[in-house]
C-alpha cells in the first residue's frame, strides 16, 4: 500500500503537467501560429500588390507617358526615314522663326557690343567672347534642302542676348561668327548674317585643303579660338560654339552661374575658394546617348541609387496611406515593402533614362545644374578661360589629327599631359541639330544626333 502512494502521486503530477501543456498550446502556441499564418498572408498580399503595381506601371502607364521620350526604354523607335522627316520639319519651323526675327530688324539691328558699364568697375566685369564656328553644310551636293543651322543659332543667341543685356550688369558678351568655309564668297548665309553680327573668315579666297579632314577641322577650331583672343583682347573667356548647337533659353543664366560658382571662384562644400588654376575648359553639351546611368563616370551609379532610394521611399509612404500594413508598428513589413519597391525603382529609373530624369534640374535653373568631371568626346559648346585658351591653341598646333584621332582626342591628351581638369554642365544647355555633316559631306544617322 505504501508503494502505491508514490505511484499515485507521480500519476497525478503527470496528469497536471499534461493539462498545463495543453493550456499552454491553446493560450500561447495556437495564437502564435495564427499570427505567423496571418503574417505570411500579409507578406504574400503585399508582394502581390507590389507586383501588380510594378506590372501596371511598366507595361501600361509608362509606355503611354514616355513613348516620345527619346532616350528612354519606352520610346517608340521610328524608322530613319520618318525620323528624318520629323527632324526636317522641326528644322524648317525654326528657320521660319529665325528669318521672321531678322526681317523685323533693320540694318542697325546688331546689339550694342559696347554697352556702357560706367557704374561698375572694369575689374568687376566679366567679358566673354562668344564665337560661333561655321561652315557651309549642303551645297546641293546631297539634296536641295538648305538646313541653315547658322541662321538658327545666331537667331537664338541674338534674341537671348537682347533680353540678357537688359538686366545684366557684370557679364558682357561679345558675339561673333568665325567663318572657316573654303569658298567664302559663295557662303551666302554667313554673308547675310554679317549685318547683324560681326563675321571674320579664315580664308579670303577659295582654298582647297590637302590635309586630312580631321586635321582641317582641328586647324579651323584653333584659328577661331586664337582669332577670338585677338579680336576681343579684353575677353576673360572664350565661349566656342559650333553652328549646329542650338542654345536653350536659359543658356546665359547657366553660364553666369558657372562663372560665379566654378570658374571665377571655386565653391566646394559650402565654401568659396580661390580661382582654379588648372581649369582647361567647361563643356556645355555632351551627346545624350552617352549620358546613361551605366557609365565609367564616377557620379552616375550613386545618382542612380539615390533616385531609386528617394522614389522607393515616396512609393512606400503612398502604399502605406492607401493600403496600410498588417499592424500599426509593422517595421518588418515596411522594410520588405521598401526593398521590393527599391528594386522596382531601380528598374524604373534605368528604363526612363538619365537624360529624361535629369530634366527636373531645369525647374530651378541654374541652381540644380550639376558640375562634374567632363567625359571624353565632342566639342559643340566649350568655355575656355583666356590663359587656357592660349595654351590650347599652342597644344593643338603641335599635334596632328588623323583617322580616328580628332581634335576632341587631342584635347583629352592635353588634359593628361598638362595635368589640367575639365568639367561638364548637366543637363545640356544646347541641342545638337546637325544632320548634314560638314566632315563627311553626307546625312548622318538621325538616331546618332
Amino acid at each position: 500500500m505504501w508503494r502505491c502512494l508514490p505511484a499515485c502521486f507521480c500519476s497525478t503530477i503527470s496528469i497536471c503537467f499534461a493539462l498545463l501543456k495543453t493550456c499552454f498550446n491553446f493560450v500561447i502556441h495556437c495564437p502564435a501560429k495564427c499570427i505567423i499564418s496571418l503574417w505570411t498572408s500579409c507578406q504574400i498580399l503585399t508582394g502581390k500588390r507590389i507586383v501588380l503595381l510594378c506590372a501596371t506601371a511598366i507595361l501600361l502607364i509608362l509606355p503611354i507617358l514616355l513613348r516620345d521620350a527619346r532616350h528612354s526604354a519606352f520610346h517608340l523607335f521610328l524608322n530613319k526615314t520618318v525620323l528624318m522627316e520629323s527632324m526636317k520639319n522641326a528644322n524648317s519651323q525654326r528657320i521660319l522663326q529665325a528669318e521672321k526675327y531678322f526681317s523685323l530688324l533693320n540694318t542697325s539691328g546688331m546689339y550694342n557690343q559696347h554697352m556702357s558699364h560706367s557704374s561698375i568697375a572694369s575689374e568687376q566685369l566679366i567679358n566673354v567672347s562668344l564665337t560661333i564656328i561655321t561652315v557651309s553644310r549642303n551645297r546641293h551636293e546631297i539634296d536641295k534642302y538648305e538646313p541653315k543651322y547658322l541662321t538658327q543659332t545666331v537667331w537664338k543667341f541674338h534674341s537671348l542676348l537682347e533680353k540678357w543685356l537688359l538686366h545684366s550688369q557684370r557679364l558682357h558678351v561679345h558675339m561673333s561668327v568665325c567663318n572657316v568655309d573654303s569658298i567664302v564668297a559663295s557662303y551666302h548665309e554667313a554673308h547675310t548674317l554679317s549685318k547683324f553680327v560681326p563675321v571674320f573668315s579664315r580664308f579670303n579666297n577659295p582654298h582647297f585643303s590637302l590635309v586630312h579632314t580631321l586635321e582641317k577641322e582641328k586647324q579651323d577650331y584653333m584659328f577661331c579660338l586664337n582669332k577670338s583672343l585677338e579680336v576681343h583682347t579684353e575677353a576673360n573667356y572664350v565661349f566656342l560654339v559650333e553652328d549646329d548647337a542650338l542654345p536653350t533659353d536659359d543658356i546665359f543664366d547657366v553660364l553666369w552661374h558657372v562663372l560665379l560658382m566654378h570658374t571665377e571662384q571655386s565653391f566646394v562644400r559650402g565654401e568659396f575658394h580661390s580661382k582654379p588654376s588648372d581649369l582647361a575648359f567647361v563643356k556645355f553639351y555632351h551627346p545624350e546617348r552617352l549620358l546613361n546611368f551605366i557609365s565609367l563616370q564616377p557620379e552616375r551609379l550613386p545618382e542612380l541609387f539615390s533616385y531609386a532610394a528617394v522614389l522607393s521611399t515616396v512609393l512606400t509612404v503612398v502604399y502605406a496611406v492607401i493600403c496600410g500594413f498588417a499592424t500599426t508598428n509593422d517595421v518588418v513589413t515596411v522594410d520588405i515593402c521598401w526593398r521590393n519597391l527599391f528594386l522596382f525603382s531601380l528598374i524604373l529609373t534605368l528604363a526612363c533614362g538619365r537624360t529624361g530624369i535629369s530634366e527636373w534640374r531645369r525647374l530651378a535653373s541654374p541652381v540644380f545644374y550639376s558640375y562634374t568631371p567632363a567625359p571624353s568626346c565632342c566639342t559643340p559648346a566649350m568655355l575656355f578661360p583666356r590663359l587656357a585658351a592660349q595654351l590650347t591653341v599652342m597644344y593643338l598646333n603641335n599635334n596632328t589629327c588623323t583617322n580616328n584621332f580628332g581634335k576632341d582626342s587631342v584635347l583629352d591628351n592635353m588634359l593628361r599631359d598638362l595635368h589640367l581638369t575639365a568639367y561638364l554642365v548637366q543637363p545640356n544647355t544646347f541641342t545638337h541639330i546637325g544632320v548634314y555633316s560638314s566632315l563627311r559631306w553626307r546625312i548622318v544617322d538621325p538616331f546618332m544626333v
